[in-house]
C-alpha cells in the first residue's frame, strides 16, 4: 500500500514539470525553413514525397526524378516557385492557386500566381497534378 501511495505522490509531483515543459514555445532555432511536396492517389489521399533533398535550403534544386505533384507548403521562405524543367527556368514556371481563405494582406493567395508565399495549401492551377522538374526558393533578403 505504502508503494502505490509514494508512486500516487511522484506521479502528482512531477505532472506540473511535464505540462509546463509541454507548454513552452518552441524556439526561433527549431523552426527551419522547408519547402514539402504532395501527390495525390485515385482516392483522393494524399503522400508527402519526402525523399527531395534540398527542402530546407534556399536557392534553386533539381527534383531527384521528375514527380508529379498535387499540393506544396512552405514555411519560412519568403517565396518560392516550381518548374517543369530542372534548370529553374522563368518560362517554365508552374502557376499554383491557394485553395485556402482569401487573404487581406497577401495578394498572391488570392488569384493563380506562379510565386508561392508561405502556407500550406498551394494546388496546382488548373490541373490534378503536374511533373515538377525544379524550384526555386529564397529567403527575405
Amino acid at each position: 500500500m505504502r508503494f502505490f501511495f509514494r508512486l500516487n505522490s511522484l506521479v502528482l509531483l512531477s505532472l506540473p514539470l511535464l505540462l509546463s515543459g509541454c507548454a513552452s514555445q518552441p524556439t526561433e532555432e527549431s523552426i527551419s525553413a522547408h519547402i514539402r511536396f504532395y501527390s495525390i492517389n485515385d482516392f483522393d489521399q494524399l503522400a508527402e514525397l519526402s525523399l527531395v533533398p534540398g527542402r530546407e535550403e534556399p536557392g534553386c534544386h533539381d527534383m531527384p526524378l521528375d514527380l508529379n505533384v498535387h499540393r506544396v507548403a512552405q514555411i519560412g521562405f519568403s517565396r518560392c516557385q516550381l518548374f517543369t524543367d530542372d534548370t529553374c527556368s522563368a518560362n517554365a514556371a508552374i502557376q499554383m492557386r491557394w485553395t485556402g481563405k482569401r487573404s487581406r494582406t497577401d495578394e498572391n493567395k488570392n488569384q493563380p500566381t506562379v510565386t508561392i508565399t508561405e502556407g500550406a495549401l498551394w494546388q496546382i492551377h488548373g490541373q490534378r497534378e503536374t511533373e515538377v522538374g525544379s524550384w526555386r526558393c529564397d529567403v527575405e533578403d
